[in-house]
C-alpha cells in the first residue's frame, strides 16, 4: 500500500514538473578566456505547451578575474529535447551585452551573440543538474572571443 501511494505521488510530480512553464538554474561559471569565475543565474520560460523543446533564456552574470569584474546580460532561446528522460541534451543561442569593469581603465561595453551546447541529468522531475559549453563572440564595442563552461542546478515551477 505505502509503495503505491509513494509511485502515485511520484508521477503526480512528475506530471506537474512537465506542466511547468518556469526554470531558474544557477550555474557556476569559469570563462577560460579572460579568466573569470563566478555565478551567471538564468531564468527560462517554456511560451509553448507542455514537452515543448522550446525555452526562452533570460540571465545575468557576476563574475570577477585576477584585474576585473565581468558583467554579461543574455537574452537568448535554449532548446531542451529528451525531457522525460534522465539524460537531456541542450542547444541554444542569442544575444548579449558584455560590462568589463577593468582595474584602473573605463568601463568596456560590448555586444555580440553566445552560442551554448551541452547536457542536463534530472535528479528528480523538478529538480536538475547540467553542464553547458558557452562560446562568445562579441561584435560591437571591440572584437572579442568568450568561451567556457557552466555547471548548473536547476529547479521547474
Amino acid at each position: 500500500m505505502r509503495t503505491s501511494a509513494l509511485l502515485t505521488a511520484l508521477l503526480a510530480s512528475a506530471a506537474a514538473a512537465q506542466d511547468s512553464r518556469f526554470e531558474v538554474n544557477v550555474p557556476v561559471e569559469v570563462t577560460l578566456v579572460g579568466l573569470t569565475f563566478g555565478v551567471r543565474p538564468e531564468l527560462l520560460f517554456r511560451p509553448g505547451e507542455p514537452g515543448s523543446v522550446s525555452r526562452l533564456r533570460l540571465a545575468f552574470g557576476v563574475l570577477g578575474g585576477p584585474d576585473h569584474l565581468f558583467l554579461p546580460l543574455s537574452l537568448g532561446y535554449r532548446a531542451q529535447f529528451r525531457q522525460a528522460h534522465v539524460v537531456q541534451p541542450a542547444v541554444g543561442l542569442g544575444l548579449e551585452l558584455q560590462h568589463r569593469l577593468v582595474n584602473d581603465l573605463a568601463p568596456v561595453r560590448q555586444f555580440g551573440a553566445y552560442l551554448e551546447g551541452g547536457v542536463g541529468f534530472a535528479v528528480s522531475p523538478r529538480v536538475s543538474v547540467s553542464v553547458m559549453l558557452g562560446l562568445d563572440l562579441m561584435l560591437f564595442g571591440g572584437p572579442g572571443f568568450g568561451f567556457g563552461p557552466r555547471l548548473a542546478a536547476g529547479w521547474r515551477f
